[in-house]
Protein backbone atom coordinates (compact mmCIF):
# COMPACT_ATOMS: atom_id res chain seq x y z
CA UNK A 1 0.00 0.00 0.00
CA UNK A 2 1.09 3.23 -1.27
CA UNK A 3 0.77 6.53 0.72
CA UNK A 4 0.18 8.24 -2.47
CA UNK A 5 -2.64 6.13 -2.72
CA UNK A 6 -4.04 7.12 0.81
CA UNK A 7 -3.69 10.83 -0.53
CA UNK A 8 -5.71 10.29 -3.36
CA UNK A 9 -8.20 8.33 -1.66
CA UNK A 10 -8.61 11.33 0.68
CA UNK A 11 -8.56 13.83 -2.06
CA UNK A 12 -11.58 12.16 -3.58
CA UNK A 13 -13.17 12.08 -0.14
CA UNK A 14 -12.97 15.34 0.37
CA UNK A 15 -13.12 16.82 -3.59
CA UNK A 16 -15.72 13.59 -5.08
CA UNK A 17 -14.27 15.00 -8.87
CA UNK A 18 -11.14 13.15 -10.51
CA UNK A 19 -10.82 16.38 -12.43
CA UNK A 20 -10.25 18.58 -10.14
CA UNK A 21 -8.53 16.60 -8.18
CA UNK A 22 -6.19 15.25 -10.59
CA UNK A 23 -4.94 19.00 -11.19
CA UNK A 24 -4.70 19.64 -7.94
CA UNK A 25 -2.46 16.45 -7.04
CA UNK A 26 -0.22 17.15 -10.72
CA UNK A 27 -1.57 13.93 -12.32
CA UNK A 28 -3.89 12.99 -15.67
CA UNK A 29 -7.03 11.53 -14.73
CA UNK A 30 -6.36 8.30 -15.54
CA UNK A 31 -3.75 8.20 -13.16
CA UNK A 32 -6.16 9.11 -10.39
CA UNK A 33 -8.61 6.19 -11.49
CA UNK A 34 -5.44 4.12 -11.95
CA UNK A 35 -4.64 4.62 -8.21
CA UNK A 36 -8.06 4.65 -7.01
CA UNK A 37 -8.85 1.24 -8.08
CA UNK A 38 -5.44 -0.41 -7.15
CA UNK A 39 -6.20 1.23 -3.64
CA UNK A 40 -9.71 -0.76 -3.90
CA UNK A 41 -8.24 -4.26 -4.78
CA UNK A 42 -5.60 -4.09 -1.97
CA UNK A 43 -8.48 -3.70 0.44
CA UNK A 44 -10.95 -5.68 -1.60
CA UNK A 45 -13.96 -3.53 -1.39
CA UNK A 46 -15.20 -0.49 -2.64
CA UNK A 47 -15.40 2.86 -1.17
CA UNK A 48 -17.40 4.45 -3.84
CA UNK A 49 -20.03 4.17 -5.64
CA UNK A 50 -20.16 4.83 -9.14
CA UNK A 51 -23.12 6.87 -10.29
CA UNK A 52 -23.12 7.61 -14.24
CA UNK A 53 -19.73 9.59 -14.83
CA UNK A 54 -19.45 10.57 -10.82
CA UNK A 55 -18.17 8.75 -7.98
CA UNK A 56 -20.11 8.76 -4.30
CA UNK A 57 -18.00 7.49 -0.94
CA UNK A 58 -20.18 4.96 0.46
CA UNK A 59 -20.52 3.41 3.89
CA UNK A 60 -17.35 1.92 4.16
CA UNK A 61 -15.85 4.65 2.13
CA UNK A 62 -16.71 7.22 5.08
CA UNK A 63 -15.99 5.27 7.94
CA UNK A 64 -12.07 4.65 5.97
CA UNK A 65 -11.76 8.29 5.83
CA UNK A 66 -12.71 9.20 9.36
CA UNK A 67 -9.88 7.22 10.54
CA UNK A 68 -7.50 8.25 7.96
CA UNK A 69 -7.56 11.92 7.40
CA UNK A 70 -6.47 12.65 11.07
CA UNK A 71 -3.84 10.30 10.99
CA UNK A 72 -2.83 11.32 7.56
CA UNK A 73 -2.68 14.87 8.45
CA UNK A 74 -0.41 13.60 11.78
CA UNK A 75 2.10 12.32 8.84
CA UNK A 76 1.98 15.26 6.80
CA UNK A 77 2.64 17.80 9.68
CA UNK A 78 5.56 15.56 11.04
CA UNK A 79 6.75 15.42 7.60
CA UNK A 80 6.71 19.08 7.47
CA UNK A 81 8.17 19.82 11.17
CA UNK A 82 11.06 17.37 10.24
CA UNK A 83 11.94 19.05 7.24
CA UNK A 84 11.79 22.77 8.79
CA UNK A 85 14.52 22.68 10.43
CA UNK A 86 13.20 23.16 13.62
CA UNK A 87 14.88 21.99 16.49
CA UNK A 88 12.96 19.09 16.69
CA UNK A 89 13.60 14.92 17.59
CA UNK A 90 14.14 12.42 20.17
CA UNK A 91 17.24 12.70 22.11
CA UNK A 92 19.21 10.08 24.35
CA UNK A 93 22.03 11.43 26.18
CA UNK A 94 23.68 10.32 29.11
CA UNK A 95 26.20 11.48 31.65
CA UNK A 96 28.85 10.61 34.40
CA UNK A 97 27.76 11.41 38.24
CA UNK A 98 28.71 15.12 38.70
CA UNK A 99 27.17 16.16 35.59
CA UNK A 100 24.06 14.41 35.16
CA UNK A 101 23.13 15.20 38.92
CA UNK A 102 24.71 18.81 39.36
CA UNK A 103 24.85 20.21 35.89
CA UNK A 104 22.26 19.02 33.41
CA UNK A 105 19.25 18.98 35.25
CA UNK A 106 18.98 22.98 34.83
CA UNK A 107 20.44 22.79 31.52
CA UNK A 108 18.06 20.44 29.81
CA UNK A 109 14.67 21.87 31.77
CA UNK A 110 15.87 24.96 30.18
CA UNK A 111 16.50 24.12 26.34
CA UNK A 112 12.88 21.97 27.13
CA UNK A 113 11.20 24.67 27.95
CA UNK A 114 12.38 27.01 24.66
CA UNK A 115 12.35 23.83 22.31
CA UNK A 116 8.87 22.27 23.13
CA UNK A 117 8.97 19.62 20.17
CA UNK A 118 12.18 18.33 21.76
CA UNK A 119 11.79 15.03 23.93
CA UNK A 120 14.98 14.34 26.29
CA UNK A 121 15.95 11.55 28.26
CA UNK A 122 19.30 11.77 30.54
CA UNK A 123 20.89 8.54 31.75
CA UNK A 124 23.51 8.33 34.50
CA UNK A 125 26.70 5.83 35.09
CA UNK A 126 30.33 6.03 35.22
CA UNK A 127 32.63 7.35 32.58
CA UNK A 128 32.98 3.66 31.29
CA UNK A 129 29.32 3.04 31.30
CA UNK A 130 28.72 6.25 29.33
CA UNK A 131 31.65 5.89 26.62
CA UNK A 132 30.84 2.23 26.12
CA UNK A 133 26.94 2.54 25.43
CA UNK A 134 27.77 6.12 23.28
CA UNK A 135 30.20 3.87 21.29
CA UNK A 136 27.76 1.06 20.88
CA UNK A 137 25.42 3.55 19.95
CA UNK A 138 22.40 3.58 22.32
CA UNK A 139 23.37 7.23 23.17
CA UNK A 140 23.53 10.01 21.20
CA UNK A 141 25.87 11.98 23.41
CA UNK A 142 27.72 11.69 26.69
CA UNK A 143 28.80 14.41 28.81
CA UNK A 144 31.80 12.94 31.15
CA UNK A 145 34.55 13.73 33.56
CA UNK A 146 38.07 11.78 33.69
CA UNK A 147 40.13 10.21 30.86
CA UNK A 148 38.59 8.26 28.06
CA UNK A 149 40.83 5.72 26.06
CA UNK A 150 37.69 4.00 23.76
CA UNK A 151 39.04 5.01 20.17
CA UNK A 152 35.32 4.30 19.27
CA UNK A 153 34.50 7.78 20.30
CA UNK A 154 35.60 11.65 19.91
CA UNK A 155 35.82 13.64 23.04
CA UNK A 156 35.79 17.37 23.02
CA UNK A 157 36.71 19.54 26.09
CA UNK A 158 33.97 21.57 28.15
CA UNK A 159 35.40 23.04 30.79
CA UNK A 160 38.43 22.74 33.33
CA UNK A 161 36.85 20.80 36.88
CA UNK A 162 39.37 21.74 39.94
CA UNK A 163 38.37 18.86 42.67
CA UNK A 164 38.64 20.68 45.96
CA UNK A 165 38.92 18.76 49.27
CA UNK A 166 35.77 19.40 52.12
CA UNK A 167 35.31 18.88 55.57
CA UNK A 168 32.71 20.34 57.91
CA UNK A 169 35.24 21.12 60.21
CA UNK A 170 36.14 24.65 60.26
CA UNK A 171 38.93 24.49 62.54
CA UNK A 172 40.02 21.96 59.99
CA UNK A 173 39.86 24.13 57.04
CA UNK A 174 41.45 27.36 59.04
CA UNK A 175 44.83 25.60 59.64
CA UNK A 176 45.79 24.81 56.60
CA UNK A 177 47.18 24.73 53.94
CA UNK A 178 48.76 21.11 54.29
CA UNK A 179 50.37 18.91 52.92
CA UNK A 180 48.18 15.65 51.65
CA UNK A 181 50.42 13.74 54.01
CA UNK A 182 48.94 15.44 56.55
CA UNK A 183 45.53 14.35 56.00
CA UNK A 184 46.26 10.81 55.11
CA UNK A 185 44.64 9.47 58.48
CA UNK A 186 41.66 11.49 58.10
CA UNK A 187 38.35 9.38 57.35
CA UNK A 188 38.28 9.78 53.77
CA UNK A 189 34.62 9.20 51.72
CA UNK A 190 35.05 8.50 48.10
CA UNK A 191 33.15 6.95 45.06
CA UNK A 192 32.82 3.52 44.64
CA UNK A 193 35.15 1.79 41.39
CA UNK A 194 34.50 3.63 37.99
CA UNK A 195 34.05 6.86 39.27
CA UNK A 196 36.07 9.49 37.68
CA UNK A 197 36.54 11.56 40.88
CA UNK A 198 37.80 8.57 42.61
CA UNK A 199 40.05 7.77 39.83
CA UNK A 200 41.57 11.65 39.96
CA UNK A 201 41.58 11.38 43.81
CA UNK A 202 43.48 8.47 44.05
CA UNK A 203 45.73 8.66 41.50
CA UNK A 204 47.34 12.24 42.07
CA UNK A 205 47.25 10.91 45.88
CA UNK A 206 49.67 8.00 45.09
CA UNK A 207 51.78 9.83 43.26
CA UNK A 208 52.70 11.59 46.14
CA UNK A 209 53.78 8.53 47.63
CA UNK A 210 50.58 8.76 49.75
CA UNK A 211 47.52 6.11 50.72
CA UNK A 212 44.65 7.67 52.13
CA UNK A 213 42.75 5.50 55.06
CA UNK A 214 39.43 4.95 52.79
CA UNK A 215 36.70 4.73 55.77
CA UNK A 216 33.46 4.67 53.00
CA UNK A 217 33.21 3.97 49.47
CA UNK A 218 29.32 5.01 48.49
CA UNK A 219 27.88 5.10 44.95
CA UNK A 220 26.41 8.45 45.05
CA UNK A 221 27.48 12.11 46.00
CA UNK A 222 24.74 12.46 47.82
CA UNK A 223 25.37 9.53 50.61
CA UNK A 224 28.71 11.23 50.98
CA UNK A 225 27.47 14.97 51.86
CA UNK A 226 25.25 13.23 54.54
CA UNK A 227 28.37 11.47 56.20
CA UNK A 228 30.79 14.28 55.67
CA UNK A 229 29.01 15.91 58.84
CA UNK A 230 30.34 13.89 61.00
CA UNK A 231 33.73 14.81 62.55
CA UNK A 232 37.23 13.84 61.08
CA UNK A 233 35.49 13.00 57.84
CA UNK A 234 36.89 14.56 54.32
CA UNK A 235 35.80 14.32 50.40
CA UNK A 236 37.59 15.37 47.52
CA UNK A 237 34.96 16.60 45.03
CA UNK A 238 34.09 19.19 42.57
CA UNK A 239 32.43 22.46 44.37
CA UNK A 240 29.48 22.20 41.85
CA UNK A 241 28.33 19.05 44.26
CA UNK A 242 28.91 21.04 47.46
CA UNK A 243 28.07 24.63 45.79
CA UNK A 244 24.81 25.04 48.26
CA UNK A 245 26.34 23.78 51.23
CA UNK A 246 29.49 26.05 50.76
CA UNK A 247 27.35 28.98 50.87
CA UNK A 248 25.46 28.17 53.79
CA UNK A 249 28.39 27.27 55.61
CA UNK A 250 27.89 23.95 56.19
CA UNK A 251 30.93 22.81 54.62
CA UNK A 252 34.52 24.34 54.13
CA UNK A 253 37.05 24.05 51.54
CA UNK A 254 40.49 22.69 53.15
CA UNK A 255 43.62 24.29 51.00
CA UNK A 256 46.21 21.12 50.39
CA UNK A 257 49.46 22.69 49.37
CA UNK A 258 51.35 20.07 47.70
CA UNK A 259 48.51 18.51 44.92
CA UNK A 260 45.86 19.58 42.77
CA UNK A 261 43.18 17.45 41.33
CA UNK A 262 42.28 18.82 37.72
CA UNK A 263 40.62 17.37 35.45
CA UNK A 264 38.12 18.34 31.89
CA UNK A 265 34.33 17.88 31.69
CA UNK A 266 34.45 15.94 27.81
CA UNK A 267 31.64 16.06 25.52
CA UNK A 268 31.58 12.46 23.89
CA UNK A 269 30.10 11.41 20.71
CA UNK A 270 30.49 8.50 18.04
CA UNK A 271 33.35 8.76 16.03
CA UNK A 272 31.27 8.35 12.88
CA UNK A 273 28.84 10.83 13.83
CA UNK A 274 28.70 14.16 12.92
CA UNK A 275 26.55 16.95 15.75
CA UNK A 276 23.18 17.39 14.50
CA UNK A 277 22.05 21.34 14.97
CA UNK A 278 20.00 19.73 17.91
CA UNK A 279 22.76 18.12 19.54
CA UNK A 280 25.05 21.11 18.70
CA UNK A 281 22.30 23.26 20.48
CA UNK A 282 22.17 21.04 23.81
CA UNK A 283 26.78 21.09 23.69
CA UNK A 284 26.34 24.71 23.47
CA UNK A 285 23.51 24.79 26.09
CA UNK A 286 25.74 23.08 28.33
CA UNK A 287 29.42 24.57 27.89
CA UNK A 288 27.00 28.29 28.84
CA UNK A 289 26.43 26.69 32.32
CA UNK A 290 29.69 24.89 33.01
CA UNK A 291 31.10 28.46 32.39
CA UNK A 292 28.97 30.51 34.43
CA UNK A 293 29.07 27.88 37.17
CA UNK A 294 32.50 27.74 36.98
CA UNK A 295 32.28 31.57 37.47
CA UNK A 296 30.13 31.45 40.49
CA UNK A 297 32.23 29.00 41.90
CA UNK A 298 35.26 31.07 41.50
CA UNK A 299 33.20 34.08 43.56
CA UNK A 300 32.16 31.78 46.39
CA UNK A 301 34.14 29.43 47.10
CA UNK A 302 34.07 28.76 51.19
CA UNK A 303 37.45 28.74 52.65
CA UNK A 304 38.06 30.54 55.94
CA UNK A 305 40.38 33.19 54.48
CA UNK A 306 37.77 33.68 51.96
CA UNK A 307 34.81 34.75 55.04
Amino acid sequence: MKLRHIEIFLALARTPNMREVSSRLFLSQAGVSSALRLFENELGVLLFDRVGREIRLNEKGRLLFTYLAPLYRQIDDSIDMIMSGAMVGNVKLGASATLADYVLPQVLYDFKTRHDRVNISLESGSTKEIVKQVEAGTLDMGFVEGDVTSTGVRTASLCKDNLVVISSDIKLAENGPYPIAKLAEKNWLIRQEGSGTRELFLQNVMQKGVSPKIFLEFSNNEAIKTVLHNPGTLTCISPRVVESELRRNEFYTVPISDVQFSRFFLQVLHKRRNLSPLLQGISEAVMERLANSFAKETATRNTPASR
